[in-house]
C-alpha cells in the first residue's frame, strides 16, 4: 500500500484541509496473530497508521512494553478510570470487560483516538468480538476484519503461548472463547485467514482491504469543489 493519499483522500484534504481518522477493527481468537499483524502494518506505514491502546489489569508479559499495545494498570486504577468516565467498556455499574473469563479486565479508552496524532488517519483497533460490537455501535463507519486460522492452528498457538500466568483452566477457557469468536465471524465486513507460515500473505490481504476502503466515498468528499469553475464551460465551447 502506497504511503501517498488516495485520490479520494486528496479531494477531501483539499476541501477540508484534514482527514478524519479512519477506523479499522481487527478481531479474532486468541493466538491468531493479531498483534503481530498490527505491528507489521505499523512498521510498513509509520507515517499514516497508528493503533488503539487498550487498558488492562492483566500482568505484562516479558516481551510487552507499556503503552505500545496496552496500558497495564492495577484493578484499583482501572476502577478509578472507569468511574471517571475514561473507559469505553466500563461505567459505574459494569467495570470493564473480562474477555477470557479469567478475572482480568480490558477496556478501550472512552476517547478512542486518545493520544493518536491527527496525521495518522488510519487507526487500527485490536479487540475481541464483544468490543467490536460496541465500537460498531459508536462508530458505524468503521471497517471490521475478522482474523482467524484453521482450528488446529488456533489450538496449537494458544498452547504455545502458555506461560506462568496460564494454567490448565486458563488454557481451556481460552480455547472455549476461541470457539465463541468463530461463531461471530459472520458479523464482520471481511474475514482473513492467517495460516501457519503465511503471515506475509495475511498482511498483504489486510493492506488490500485498507487500500480499497480508503477509496470509499466518505463525508467531506466533494469532487466538484476541486475542479476549475469553468471546466465544463471550456468543454462545451469546444
Amino acid at each position: 500500500m502506497s504511503g501517498f493519499l488516495t485520490d479520494v483522500e486528496q479531494v477531501i484534504k483539499q476541501t477540508k484541509n484534514h482527514l478524519e481518522h479512519r477506523l479499522f477493527v481487527l478481531a479474532g481468537p486468541s493466538g491468531v496473530g493479531k498483534n503481530t499483524i498490527i505491528t507489521e502494518l505499523l512498521a510498513n506505514h509509520p507515517n499514516e497508521m497508528d493503533r488503539i491502546r487498550t487498558y488492562t489489569t492483566r500482568e505484562r508479559r516479558e516481551d510487552e512494553i507499556e503503552g505500545e499495545q496496552y496500558h497495564f494498570v492495577t484493578p484499583e486504577k482501572f476502577r478509578e478510570l472507569a468511574l471517571a468516565g475514561k473507559l469505553m467498556e466500563a461505567d459505574a455499574e459494569t467495570v470493564g470487560h473480562d474477555v477470557y473469563g479469567l478475572g482480568k479486565l480490558y477496556s478501550m479508552p472512552a476517547n478512542l483516538f486518545e493520544g493518536i496524532p491527527a496525521d495518522r488517519h488510519i487507526v487500527i483497533a485490536e479487540i475481541d468480538v464483544v468490543g467490536a460490537r460496541l465500537v460498531r455501535e459508536r462508530y458505524p463507519d468503521c471497517v471490521t476484519i475478522f482474523v482467524t486460522a484453521p482450528p488446529i492452528d488456533l489450538v496449537n498457538r494458544i498452547r504455545k503461548r502458555r506461560d506462568q500466568t496460564m494454567d490448565n483452566h486458563s488454557l481451556a477457557q481460552r480455547i472455549e472463547t476461541a470457539r465463541g469468536h468463530i461463531r461471530a465471524a459472520k458479523e464482520f465486513d471481511y474475514v482473513v485467514f492467517n495460516r501457519k507460515g503465511d503471515i506475509d500473505k495475511t498482511i498483504a490481504a489486510i493492506e488490500k482491504i485498507i487500500e480499497v476502503e480508503r477509496m470509499r466515498v466518505t463525508e467531506g468528499f466533494d469532487l466538484e469543489a476541486v475542479l476549475p469553475k469553468d471546466a465544463f464551460d471550456i468543454i462545451a465551447r469546444e
